[in-house]
C-alpha cells in the first residue's frame, strides 16, 4: 500500500462500458483502450464541439502492470469529425496488439503527456482516488475491488 492506495489497481472489465477494453495480448502484455476528450481551454463552455478534442488510446502494461507505451490517435475536434470516428481509430490501434484476451487487470498509476495534457491513472491525493485522466471519467478508490466510479 503506497500511503493511501495499494501499489497495483485493480481495474474491472465491464462489457460495453468504460472497461470494456481492458485484457491481456498474446505476448502477455496488459492493456487498457478507451475513448477520451480534452477541451482546449480546460472547460466546455458555450462553444464546446469547437474546443474539444477526440482521441483514442490504448495503454500498455507489462505483465506485474507497470505502464510500459501509450499508443493514441486524435480524431479531431468534436464539431469537425464523423459519428464513430474515434471508435474506428481505436479498433485500429487494438488490431495493431494481435490477439487480445479480454479481461480484469492490475496495473500501477502513471501519466503520459501527449499534445502537452496529462493522461493516465492518476493519484488524486486530495479525494484519495486514482483518476482516468483526462475528464476525470472514471476513479478508482476503496475497497480498492476493481469497480469504479463514474
Amino acid at each position: 500500500m503506497n500511503n493511501w492506495h495499494p501499489e497495483l489497481i485493480p481495474i474491472m472489465r465491464e462489457e460495453d462500458y468504460h472497461t470494456h477494453y481492458l485484457g491481456e495480448t498474446e505476448n502477455g502484455n496488459l492493456f487498457f483502450g478507451y475513448e477520451t476528450f480534452v477541451f482546449s481551454n480546460g472547460v466546455p463552455g458555450a462553444d464546446w464541439e469547437n474546443n474539444r478534442f477526440e482521441y483514442a488510446l490504448v495503454y500498455l502494461f507489462d505483465k506485474n502492470g507497470n505502464h510500459l507505451e501509450t499508443k493514441h490517435k486524435l480524431a479531431g475536434k468534436t464539431s469537425e469529425i464523423s459519428i464513430g470516428k474515434t471508435s474506428k481509430l481505436l479498433n485500429e490501434l487494438l488490431v495493431d496488439l494481435g490477439r487480445l484476451q479480454f479481461k480484469d487487470i492490475k496495473v500501477k498509476p502513471f501519466k503520459s503527456i501527449i499534445d502537452g495534457i496529462e493522461f493516465g491513472l492518476i493519484p488524486n491525493e486530495k479525494c484519495e482516488m486514482i483518476e482516468l485522466q483526462p475528464s476525470s471519467t472514471i476513479a478508482f478508490g476503496e475497497p480498492w475491488n476493481g469497480e469504479y466510479d463514474t
